[in-house]
């Protein structure tokens, strides 16, 4: 079963491929058409985004290797059940 297709425009559409895009259209979940308010397509749903910011979904792939570096590094209290054990664990 397809979902209705929603038009979105009235935007700020930050896309380097379309500049000057200010609309974009969905179908089924992606995105099937990209453009000027003037040259969309007709749609099941017209949402007016009345200038709104749209970006692409951002991922952030940086890990903190340094934090990953001190948990290996440090002692491990995961299994600790007591003050006695925690007191046996960190003495010396």
């Amino acid at each position: 079963m397809t979902s209705p297709s929603i038009l979105y425009r009235g935007g700020v559409l930050h896309c380097p491929a379309d500049p000057r895009a200010t609309a974009l259209l969905v179908r089924d979940g992606r995105i099937v058409w990209l453009g000027v308010d003037a040259e969309a397509p007709s749609a099941d749903r017209v949402v007016d985004l009345a200038g709104a910011l749209v970006t692409p979904a951002f991922v952030d792939a940086h890990v903190h290797a340094t934090d990953t570096g001190l948990a290996l590094s440090g002692l491990d209290l995961s299994g600790v059940r007591s003050a006695g054990q925690l007191l046996d664990a960190v003495s010396v």
